[in-house]
């Protein structure tokens, strides 16, 4: 093979791997921003499953948004310390398999779960905070992991830092707002709880496989 002939080859190596690294980096932020949408989209659905247990005041707002942001606290923490350790998207993949079949069992043992609560500890602020951290604070927080494993795997200078970070965490925040909205606005006009949840965990699950194809798809 001549010189030429192997330069040429180099090049079109760097050039699909760049190629491949372009396209992991959209589909990164494509997955954070729907994984965004999910998050609030799970939130608003459980908070309405809690309205015929505790009403819709005031308390169960504060129970609900203390619970996720308890749950991002720990997730952003623990989901940093296993991006270092294992920076993959396979392991990132599959936490959000895990949280996305939490979030489909919730219709399924949210009832029994807030009938316990109220027979158990009452109708005050303590059980529906504790409503809330067992319906949503495990996957929330697995849910959480995302935006550290996202920085950490988009990274490749530490110039770029600050840059990377914003993007990642501005595109989750977008898709907070658009989950937010489109579930207050639209679909509880036309979908029950239920179907909200199963909607929403579907979403999560295959984001979930969506990194682990990702992390196939480099490797091949």
């Amino acid at each position: 093979m001549t010189a030429t002939a192997s330069a040429a080859l180099a090049t079109a190596g760097k050039r699909n791997e760049a190629g491949v690294k372009r396209t992991t980096q959209i589909a990164l932020l494509a997955i954070g921003f729907l994984l965004g949408v999910c998050l609030m989209g799970a939130e608003m659905a459980a908070i309405r499953m809690m309205t015929p247990y505790f009403g819709s005041g005031i308390e169960i707002w504060a129970s609900m948004i203390a619970t996720v942001m308890l749950a991002m606290m720990a997730g952003y923490y623990t989901g940093g310390m296993l991006a270092d350790r294992t920076p993959s998207t396979v392991v990132l993949g599959g936490a959000m398999v895990v949280a996305g079949l939490y979030v489909f069992v919730v219709p399924s043992l949210g009832v029994p779960m807030l009938d316990w609560t109220l027979q158990n500890v009452g109708y005050d602020v303590g059980a529906s905070l504790l409503a809330s951290v067992l319906l949503l604070f495990v996957p929330m927080t697995l849910l959480s992991f995302f935006s550290p494993f996202a920085v950490r795997l988009l990274l490749s200078d530490a110039q770029h830092g600050g840059r990377v970070a914003g993007s990642v965490y501005s595109i989750t925040t977008v898709g907070n707002i658009v989950g937010t909205l489109g579930t207050a606005l639209f679909m509880m006009r036309f979908f029950g709880n239920q179907h909200i949840m199963y909607i929403f965990a579907a979403g999560i699950v295959l984001c979930g496989v969506a990194l682990i194809a990702l992390r196939i798809r480099a490797a091949a």
